[in-house]
């Protein structure tokens, strides 16, 4: 699974919530381009986490890494993606939508 970061493809992978802090649904690594989500949710929550993670992309590619420290602007610019835009084909298995 993959998406298109400004132009720079990162994969998607999901796994088991092991992530260096705590209530973390996914996150981003820059450097290895890839989004880790917690596999552990329900479809519906994987999908908001995964735009929170890709808005975290976009502002770090384009310069914004102070505001991209900035959870509650992340959180609701993901939610308004989320629920403004169906990104729901970056998944393999669309099915999991009716979840």
């Amino acid at each position: 699974m993959m998406v298109n970061i400004c132009g720079i493809p990162h994969k998607i992978i999901e796994m088991d919530d092991n992530f260096d802090m705590d209530l973390h649904f996914g996150q981003i690594d820059y450097k290895k381009c890839e989004i880790r989500i917690n596999n552990s949710l329900p479809f519906k929550a994987r999908y908001e986490a995964l735009c929170h993670e890709i808005i975290h992309g976009i502002l770090v590619h384009l310069g914004f890494n102070e505001l991209a420290q900035d959870e509650h602007l992340v959180q609701a610019l993901g939610n308004a993606i989320n629920q403004s835009f169906d990104i729901s084909f970056c998944y393999k298995n669309l099915e999991k939508m009716e979840d």
